[in-house]
């Protein structure tokens, strides 16, 4: 990750179709114990520390059918100095030990950042000299992280959907149509998918920064 007060950003959604995002519907018992399971699968699907996922939204309480909650969190991981994954799972959720329903949507976003801080990182020389560098070089190296990230999302599903049947309960998965190929290469064929068109936001992005277009920000 690049620190810098001022950056060129790229980014783009791991999975190309909009929104981009997987939705995963769970009806049967004991849903509060999907709580401890997605943190666990982010951390060791994706292999980061505790430090680099961060809880930004936390709400658990009562409701008629028993604990009702709304948790979010953000995963960061570099892949080299220049870019790294940003991920949100968002998990809703209501119900007690007996019976009680959870949704679980995974978002996520690669990023590549290049510092402008000084004269010559901001000369039209220079400019041209990195933007020849990404499209013969570094392209490439942004569809393989991409690649990574879509792998590892899918195997998170792969992973969940075993913990929902062991949960004995009822599972409905939403993906865009490009984790058909990678839900194959888990081995997650057999369930029905379909592709989700939900407008939902992603993570505030820099200015300039929209779906690959390249822009200036400042930090």
């Amino acid at each position: 990750m690049v620190f810098a007060r001022a950056k060129l950003a790229l980014e783009d959604n791991c999975f190309i179709e909009e929104p981009g995002a997987v939705t995963m519907r769970f009806v049967g018992p004991n849903v509060t114990k999907i709580y401890k399971k997605a943190y666990e699968l982010m951390k060791s699907v994706f292999r980061v520390p505790d430090s680099a996922i961060q809880e930004v939204e936390y709400n658990w309480g009562k409701g008629e059918k028993g604990d009702k909650f709304k948790v979010t969190w953000w995963l960061h991981k570099d892949m080299d100095l220049f870019s790294y994954l940003y991920v949100r799972l968002r998990l809703w959720g209501e119900g007690n030990g007996g019976t009680g329903n959870a949704k679980l949507e995974i978002r996520s976003l690669l990023r590549s950042e290049y510092p402008q801080d000084t004269v010559w990182q901001r000369s039209l020389f220079y400019e041209m000299l990195r933007t020849l560098w990404h499209r013969i070089f570094y392209h490439k190296k942004r569809e393989e992280y991409a690649e990574e990230c879509r792998h590892s999302v899918v195997l998170v599903m792969k992973h969940m959907k075993e913990f929902f049947h062991e949960l004995k309960g009822e599972v409905e998965s939403e993906v865009p149509p490009a984790a058909k190929e990678e839900m194959k290469k888990v081995g997650t064929e057999g369930a029905e998918t379909r592709p989700v068109f939900r407008p939902e936001g992603g993570p505030p992005s820099p200015p300039g920064s929209h779906g690959g277009a390249e822009g200036p920000t400042q930090q």
